[in-house]
C-alpha cells in the first residue's frame, strides 16, 4: 500500500512448509516493519495451514539471506525466507 501504514511482505517458504500453501506467501506488514516474531504471528493468522508447524518453534528465518534471530527486524522489500529443521545422517 501507499498510505503510509501498511505494506505487502512476501516470504518464500522452504521445504515442507510450502506443502499447505505455496512457495510463496504475502501478509501486510507496518512501513516501518516488524519483528520476525510479529511476523511469524501475522503468518499464522493470515495462512492457518501453517500454524502448526510454526508453532513448533522450530522455523529458521532468513532476511536478506542471513540467518536471523526472532527479535531480528522485517522491513518491506527485505528478502525473507522460513526453512523448517532439517535432519539428516
Amino acid at each position: 500500500m501507499t498510505d503510509g501504514k501498511e505494506a505487502r511482505l512476501q516470504i518464500e517458504l522452504c521445504g515442507r512448509l510450502a506443502d499447505p500453501c505455496g512457495r510463496v506467501v504475502e501478509i501486510a506488514v507496518p512501513d516501518a516493519g516488524l519483528s520476525v516474531t510479529a511476523m511469524l504471528a501475522a503468518l499464522e493468522q493470515t495462512h492457518p495451514a501453517l500454524r502448526q508447524p510454526l508453532a513448533r518453534g522450530r522455523i529458521r528465518a532468513c532476511i536478506n539471506e542471513v540467518v536471523a534471530p526472532r527479535d531480528a527486524w522485517v522491513a518491506p522489500g527485505d528478502l525473507v525466507a522460513l526453512f523448517p529443521p532439517v535432519s539428516g545422517g
